[in-house]
């Protein structure tokens, strides 16, 4: 039953999380690049993205390092197997993917606030209220700027964690 529940938890923490990548980066990045999505809005639609990736950022190395060892004990499977294999590239690019996302975020928030920290980041995010008082701070075209390059590797990033699961699903041979 334990081993079920972590699977839920798992997939559902995988689902929102690369879906909520995937429409940051298809429907707001395109319109904050050309001025039609407003700053507020994109920096708000780029926070929730921020704090899903740092939610499933609890939920799927908890419920994967339980699966990983009721499933692949002992350890030894994780690299002899293709199975194995595929669940190490899934760590490699959660791990990366959850990079590109702060990494965006970050620069984002850099663009408001120069002299923001790394703790402060990390306590915060961006949250819209970031914006009160930034006087003439960049517009949404500025911040797509800088973000762009972390979000659309964050997609492919997706993409590929969703093909891995995808094979782990069909049945990659043990």
């Amino acid at each position: 039953m334990l081993l079920t529940t972590a699977f839920v938890f798992h997939v559902l923490s995988g689902a929102l999380w690369t879906g909520a990548t995937l429409y940051v980066v298809y429907a707001t990045l395109p319109r904050a690049t050309d001025g039609t999505l407003g700053r507020t809005a994109f920096v708000d639609a780029a926070h929730r993205l921020l704090m899903v990736t740092r939610w499933t950022g609890v939920v799927l190395p908890v419920t994967g390092a339980y699966m990983v060892w009721r499933l692949y004990t002992p350890l030894g499977l994780l690299a002899t197997t293709g199975r194995g294999w595929a669940v190490l590239a899934m760590l490699s690019l959660w791990g990366v993917m959850n990079g590109a996302v702060e990494l965006g975020v970050l620069r984002m928030r850099r663009e408001v606030d120069p002299e923001i920290g790394w703790g402060r980041y990390m306590a915060e995010g961006f949250p819209t209220e970031a914006l009160d008082g930034a006087g003439t701070a960049p517009g949404s075209a500025r911040l797509a700027a800088v973000s762009r390059p972390y979000l659309l590797a964050s997609a492919g990033f997706a993409v590929l964690l969703l093909v891995d699961a995808a094979l782990l699903a069909g049945g990659i041979p043990a």
